[in-house]
């Protein structure tokens, strides 16, 4: 097996035996980066002096290190809208281009104290508000699978990078979708943390985040299998004092999945127009659940209609009241008219309607535990239509309405701030599909259980 093939938990193990070097690890990850990225634009800034932090490691091998430091050696990639330090944080503007950053952010510094080997900066699209990943500063990031395809966004650099083999985990961050739409389209699998998991703060940032956009916005990880989630999850999870909505707490229900029952619905909203091929996705998961011994029951999502329109009504007014100017200014004409077809679609509220709206937030998150009294977790499709084509909110801008009403799987689950998995089930024409499985807050461990029994029965896709 090539070292790339390898998933980050056999490559643990080798590299803690010393059956492989991490100077060898992270050489054959950076030849795949040389060799692949020209052809996807997923990496935009390669850290060739990755091999002297690897040459580092291997001189001074500790085995205790490897004991406390669980990605100690793992090649793994950094989005470029986290502050890396003496790097670039762009988040996709031109404007940004020079702003080199001091220091870490919470989440980078975690990954490094894990001992993980940063091989590069992935690419997101303008203020990373796309569920395509292109912009003017970068360029244009290519699904491995089809390059006519999304590779998904915010994250579409970070699942390329990893679905082409070019790191072994990925980092990401999710405000509306952007690290579980990107494990969709790409055929890799990735976990939206609980609300507060991993410590989120950049230390470059002008401003705080308002009330919405912080409650709603986690970081995380893509790998191409679960058991790399779990490895990542707990890393990337450390506290920093920097968050101050940290919370770091563990799974409680930890029960077999024989004793489980879990919820779906196909068709999750009204009005609600679901392609086939993601239809057979839901199939291929319940039966996968089934098949493990699972009770599977369909029963509607509370409030999700409601739980839709909230987030984009007090995100878009958030985003508009306090970016607005600076979208006008900083971003390309096609990303203007884009955010402007998003105000169309969404309600501008006044100060008494956000405050009205808040208050609904805070019920809907209220009945949303209380469902997850009865049932244990929820199937849902991760988006209801297949991978879009690459850029369709610029190319075609009259489908924006569609885009953002096959999304809504994802929005609901950032305003719940609830783990989800998202989950490859199979090919349809050579394009992935996939589920996501939610569970209830704080709950992250316990779904990445069961995904990884969903996993064993429905296979890892294979893109190389």
């Amino acid at each position: 097996m090539r070292l790339i093939d390898l998933p980050a938990v056999e490559a643990v193990k080798l590299l803690k035996t010393r059956s492989i070097s991490v100077t060898e690890l992270v050489g054959a990850h950076l030849d795949r980066v040389n060799s692949e990225n020209p052809k996807t634009n997923a990496i935009v800034n390669i850290l060739e002096t990755s091999l002297n932090k690897a040459r580092e490691l291997d001189k001074n091998f500790n085995i205790l290190d490897l004991d406390r430091q669980p990605l100690w050696g793992i090649p793994v990639t950094i989005k470029i809208n986290v502050d890396l330090e003496g790097a670039i944080n762009t988040n996709g503007l031109a404007a940004l281009k020079d702003q080199v950053c001091n220091s870490d952010s919470p989440v980078v510094a975690n990954l490094k104290s894990s001992g993980a080997v940063i091989i590069g900066q992935t690419n997101t699209p303008e203020m990373s508000l796309r569920w395509f990943t292109s912009n003017p500063l970068h360029g244009t990031t290519l699904n491995p699978w089809d390059e006519t395809l999304t590779p998904g966004g915010s994250s579409g650099g970070a699942a390329s990078a990893v679905a082409s083999g070019m790191g072994l985990i990925a980092h990401g961050n999710d405000l509306g979708g952007s690290l579980r739409y990107p494990a969709y389209c790409c055929g890799v699998t990735s976990i939206k943390p609980s609300r507060g998991r991993i410590p989120s703060f950049n230390p470059s940032a002008k401003a705080e985040r308002p009330p919405i956009a912080s409650a709603m916005s986690v970081q995380g990880p893509i790998a191409r299998c679960v058991a790399d989630l779990k490895l990542a999850l707990p890393a990337m999870s450390t506290h920093s004092i920097e968050d101050i909505n940290w919370t770091g707490t563990n799974s409680t229900n930890l029960k077999p999945i024989k004793e489980c029952r879990i919820g779906y619905k196909k068709f999750p909203f009204s009005n609600c127009i679901v392609d086939k091929s993601v239809e057979k996705a839901m199939d291929y998961a319940i039966a996968a659940l089934r098949e493990r011994g699972a009770s599977v029951v369909e029963i509607p999502f509370p409030n999700a209609d409601l739980c839709a329109a909230l987030w984009g009504n007090l995100l878009m007014t958030e985003t508009q009241t306090l970016l607005g100017d600076l979208i006008g200014s900083q971003t390309s004409k096609e990303f203007q008219r884009m955010f402007a077809g998003y105000l169309k679609e969404y309600a501008q509220l006044d100060l008494r309607e956000y405050l009205l709206s808040y208050g609904q937030f805070v019920s809907v998150q209220r009945d949303i535990a209380h469902f997850f009294k009865d049932i244990d977790a929820y199937l849902m499709p991760t988006s209801l239509i297949a991978p879009l084509i690459n850029d369709q909110d610029f190319r075609e801008p009259e489908t924006l309405h569609s885009i953002l009403m096959a999304q809504r799987p994802l929005h609901i689950v950032n305003l719940l701030g609830l783990p989800s998995v998202a989950l490859p089930t199979h090919l349809e024409k050579n394009v992935p599909h996939g589920v996501q499985l939610i569970g209830a807050k704080d709950n992250d461990y316990f779904i990445l259980d069961i995904a990884e029994k969903m996993e064993a029965e429905l296979g890892i896709l294979k893109l190389f």
